[in-house]
């Protein structure tokens, strides 16, 4: 079975989660992948997994949400 989302909560782990964590992941066919930077106050959500061109995986959809914003999942 596959998640249909997965959430992080990157304190001092932003780079690796929205890079190595983000690739593989979508490589799992993760539909959705969210990660609360913390110290940006911030959600990155990242949805619609694809495969690049040039090889490896990714998410088409980058989107970012602040602390007000209201978020809903795709699932």
């Amino acid at each position: 079975a596959v998640a249909l989302l997965i959430v992080e909560v990157a304190d001092t782990t932003l780079p690796r989660d929205t890079t190595t964590k983000l690739e593989l992941y979508a490589s799992a066919n993760v539909p959705e992948y969210w990660v609360v930077d913390v110290d940006g106050q911030r959600l990155l959500v990242f949805r619609d997994p694809y495969t690049i061109p040039a090889g490896g995986r990714s998410y088409r959809t980058h989107l970012t949400y602040g602390p007000t914003d209201i978020v809903t999942p795709l699932a």
